[in-house]
């Protein structure tokens, strides 16, 4: 290579530390890549035009463009744990005796170029609408921390979302192009503006914004206020539900983004997580995605819209219970003495998909958890198996291992869901493994479904008071084990388990990507053999009643290696073998991963709340739909609801139901925030009659 070229490689390796390296992949693909490397046998050569990194049948081809641009000879795509390999061998051997020029570090040179980027640029990178948007967003400005050094690294501190920018192109449009984010693919682009126009606000630039907020598409002002976000939050949340959301656009999207962003700069963190979900549901119904869903979109619109009429009525300042508090915000923790009871892989309706440790706190008696994530279009693409046997948590060991053991936690920090994080300062010591017949799990171990369902119905909180998604998480110990079956019409495994009565629940495993091997393993894992006595599950609602995810099986211990702690995602080879033909019969008749369903992580919100029993329960249902009709087709339409409206609410007004009103009430034409009004109240109305009589059909 030139000495230009050799420069610049040696610069841009020198920009890729661990976190570097990470922002590339992540933490489980380098971990591999430095296995890769421990194993020896690694050599390189210099050509003329790249290095040839040659391994135990593997080699790389490192140009001077760096690690983004190499090559491999393996057959995955992507940045490979071989291109990491490649990298850290090359940064600490060839690059550690190259001589590189002098001078300031690469860092200062990206900060300074960063800043001379315009508007202009900006704009002819991603366009008028998506540059608006972002500065909208910057009003008040995101807190913003930056790192200068071989790289510069950008983090929006209160968003938890990291841009660097490495070495490389000089022209705004190869700047913008470098940069890697950890948000979502989907929304890569609008962070990507968001961090470089909060950077170069932080240095003291003032951003021209011109013609920004005078275009007639641009967004209804720029909030700086939380009555100014609040405003233009229910703003277009009418005017989705005024033109159908059956017809929203990839601008409905942006618009939402620029206002979660201008949430949580607002301090409202809970309405920006709203906002942002109701983001998420308008993007998979542009994708025409199958998980998409009409009823669950109306249900966070309308949920988001009493959230911000309350906030509005709250007044300055808003009250905690109403404002929410970040989940990247982590308090210290006391001294925690804590058991593993399993670990399970997830994908979110968001793009993004991780794995999760649960933990029972001993002390507190509640669960806790651990989770790593990552946007799943990531380069190097996060492996959640690879998180889970190789990512160590607190200095003491991976989760794989912490998910079945007795733990003390010290210097430990969580967040208001109820996850730990993984904070330097944090020590953990694995005493012994995990026993689940010694283990109190108080009042979420179940041996009575009906306590079950009873339990089960007060996990869905009313109105808006706050979900606590931990708190959907039981200890099952059935008295009997019943068959396996795959229900072709639910795509999903069913099992049955009896309690000590007879009463049958029904554990469910969704047929998606992310739960095959959780699929095998339940087909090929034997209640009396294996001998299981609980399972840890996920409480949730369908329209046939309760369901239920298994998580996690605890045991006596299986006769291959005694493990009292199986988890159904990650754990076939801790079973006694056999083969499991289920998943090749469903790929034979249905395809591979035929249903793109998702499913959430630890923290997710319900899709949806038990129904109301009995005959009123029918109706509310009934009157829902008529709602939710309306709002798909949009309210400038015209919707009555039919002659059935007017029976549904002569039914209501007999039953005593008269809050429930009638958003048609002052003529034939109903406006959006009565039609959002009257869906929030039919949910309320729905859930306090479940509350109130406490059955759930099993």
């Amino acid at each position: 290579m030139t000495p230009a070229d050799r420069d610049r490689l040696t610069r841009l390796l020198a920009s890729f530390d661990e976190a570097g390296l990470v922002a590339l992949a992540n933490v489980g693909l380098v971990r591999r890549a430095r296995k890769d490397l421990d194993a020896g046998g690694v050599t390189h050569e210099e050509t003329d035009h790249a290095v040839i990194v040659r391994g135990l049948g593997w080699a790389v081809t490192m140009p001077p463009d760096g690690p983004t641009k190499a090559t491999d000879t393996t057959a995955a795509t992507g940045v490979t744990r071989q291109v990491l390999a490649a990298t850290m061998y090359l940064r600490d051997t060839w690059a550690a005796t190259t001589e590189a020029s002098t001078g300031p570090p690469p860092g200062e040179a990206l900060a300074e170029a960063l800043l001379a980027v315009s508007l202009d640029d900006l704009v002819k990178w991603a366009g008028k609408t998506a540059v608006k948007d972002a500065l909208a967003a910057l009003t008040p400005p995101p807190a913003v921390e930056v790192e200068v050094g071989a790289a510069l690294a950008i983090r929006l501190v209160s968003h938890d979302v990291e841009a660097r920018l490495l070495p490389g192109g000089t022209r705004p449009a190869q700047l913008l192009d470098a940069v890697l984010t950890t948000a979502p693919k989907a929304q890569h682009t609008r962070w990507v503006l968001v961090a470089v126009l909060a950077f170069q606000a932080s240095r003291g630039k003032v951003i021209e914004r011109r013609e920004a907020a005078s275009t007639a598409d641009a967004p209804a002002g720029s909030p700086v206020s939380r009555a100014q976000v609040l405003t233009a939050a229910r703003e277009l949340f009418a005017a989705m539900v005024g033109g159908g959301i059956a017809h929203v656009s990839e601008r409905t999207s942006q618009r939402l983004f620029t206002l979660s962003v201008s949430a949580t700069a607002l301090l409202l963190p809970r309405l920006a997580r709203l906002v942002r979900a109701v983001a998420d549901e308008v993007d998979l119904a542009l994708a025409r995605h199958a998980a998409a869903d009409p009823a669950r979109l109306f249900a966070r619109l309308y949920t988001a819209d009493a959230l911000a009429q309350s906030l509005q009525a709250a007044g300055e300042p808003p009250p905690l219970r109403l404002a929410g508090r970040p989940r990247t915000e982590y308090d210290a923790a006391p001294d925690l003495v804590l058991v593993g009871v399993g670990a399970f892989p997830w994908e979110s309706a968001s793009g993004f998909e991780g794995v999760t440790a649960l933990f029972w706190d001993m002390e507190n008696k509640r669960f806790l958890t651990w989770t790593a994530s990552r946007p799943a279009a990531t380069p190097g693409r996060f492996s959640s198996d690879a998180s889970y046997r190789s990512e160590v948590l607190w200095r003491c060991g991976p989760a794989e291992q912490l998910c079945r053991s007795l733990v003390a936690l010290r210097g430990g920090r969580l967040n208001p869901a109820g996850r730990l994080s993984t904070s330097k300062d944090s020590r953990a010591e694995a005493i012994e493994p995990t026993d689940p017949a010694r283990i109190d799990f108080g009042g979420r171990a179940f041996a009575d479904w009906a306590a079950l369902a009873a339990y089960a119905a007060g996990t869905f909180p009313l109105g808006l008071v706050e979900e606590q998604p931990l708190d959907r998480i039981v200890v099952l110990k059935p008295a009997g084990w019943g068959e396996r079956v795959f229900d072709e019409s639910r795509q999903c495994l069913r099992w049955d388990v009896r309690d000590a009565a007879g009463s049958e629940a029904e554990l469910t495993v969704p047929w998606v990507g992310v739960n095959e091997p959780a699929v095998e393993f339940l087909e090929a894992v034997n209640p009396d053999r294996d001998r299981l006595t609980h399972v840890v599950a996920r409480v949730g609602f369908a329209r046939g009643g309760l369901t239920l995810e298994p998580l996690a099986l605890l045991g006596a211990g299986t006769p291959n290696g005694g493990h009292r702690v199986l988890c159904p995602g990650f754990d076939r080879g801790r079973i006694v073998s056999r083969n499991a033909a289920l998943l090749e019969r469903l790929r034979a008749k249905f395809g591979r991963d035929r249903v793109p369903t998702t499913l959430g992580g630890d923290d997710d919100a319900p899709e949806a709340g038990p129904d109301a029993p009995g005959a009123v329960g029918d109706r509310l249902r009934e009157w829902e739909a008529v709602l939710l009709g309306v709002a798909e087709a949009g309210t400038r339409r015209g919707a009555t609801g039919g002659e059935r409206r007017t029976e549904l609410l002569g039914f209501f007004r007999r039953v005593g139901f008269t809050e429930l009103g009638d958003p048609w009430a002052d003529g034939e034409t109903v406006t959006p925030d009565a039609l959002l009004r009257a869906g929030y109240l039919a949910a309320l109305h729905r859930d306090a009659l479940r509350a109130g009589v406490g059955s759930v059909t099993l």
